[in-house]
């Protein structure tokens, strides 16, 4: 089991709460609760597991006009990268 996090971060680790109304990340179903929403910063998600999934990140604007990004990311813990090596 390894501990991660997943975040949305501002260049340099700027504040980016004056555009970002929120973030929801999409776990694993195995995560409970499988989907997070954080409406301030530190926009983060940490967990402990093993293996590897996709992560959904979307990210909402408090401009209305901006419609909202969508991230894929793969989440891979380092015994995942190992074991799939060795097989």
């Amino acid at each position: 089991t390894h501990k991660w996090t997943a975040y949305v971060r501002g260049l340099e680790n700027r504040d980016l709460s004056y555009v970002v109304k929120s973030v929801e990340f999409l776990l694993h179903e195995s995560f409970d609760p499988q989907k997070r929403v954080l409406s301030s910063p530190p926009y983060e998600v940490t967990e402990s597991g093993w293996g590897e999934f996709e992560v959904n990140i979307k990210i909402h604007f408090k401009d209305n006009i901006e419609k909202p990004v969508e991230i894929f990311h793969l989440l891979r813990s380092p015994a995942s990268k190992d074991r799939k090596a060795k097989n």
